[in-house]
């Protein structure tokens, strides 16, 4: 009985662990694909999604258009939860998918496990620069990035972690 017991615990702890396929992003969402290449994987992994076309202004690296793809109910680290797609003249730039405040401790320690020592870790985020992801606690989200925009985000990491 204590067997079984002690199984069902360790089950029930490893269940509360993210793995690596939790953390990351599925192969599909390719990273500078444009919105119709992406189509087929946004109906196929969001309950709803719709696209919504923002000032270019507002996205520095944007110079003709900025795209945001809101996709409810995408499925990532355990649970369904609003995730968004930016595209910068129609190249996908980074996604941002939003979590809860209370889940961000678990997952700085899940991302350490799956990406190793954080490039930075500051009150504002801690970023995995080697690997183009980041976890932000100011808005509690993960953040996942293209290889072309990551020297911007480093020198951004760079800057808030030198203050």
């Amino acid at each position: 009985m204590r067997t079984l017991l002690a199984a069902a615990l360790i089950a029930t702890s490893a269940c509360a662990t993210a793995t690596a396929s939790d953390l990351t992003l599925d192969d599909s969402i390719r990273f500078d694909a444009s919105l119709d290449e992406l189509r087929p994987v946004f109906d196929a992994s969001c309950a709803s999604w719709e696209a919504v076309t923002l000032n270019p202004a507002e996205l520095p690296i944007a110079q003709t258009s900025h795209v945001q793809v809101n996709c409810q109910g995408f499925r990532h680290a355990g649970g369904n939860r609003l995730a968004e797609f930016v595209f910068a003249d129609d190249s996908m730039a980074f996604v941002w998918v939003l979590i809860d405040a209370g889940e961000l401790d678990g997952f700085a320690q899940d991302m350490r496990g799956v990406y190793g020592a954080p490039t930075h870790d500051t009150a504002m985020f801690t970023a995995f620069a080697d690997h183009n992801a980041a976890l932000r606690r100011d808005i509690p989200e993960f953040l996942f990035y293209s290889q072309s925009i990551a020297p911007m985000y480093r020198g951004w990491y760079d800057q808030m972690a030198a203050q």
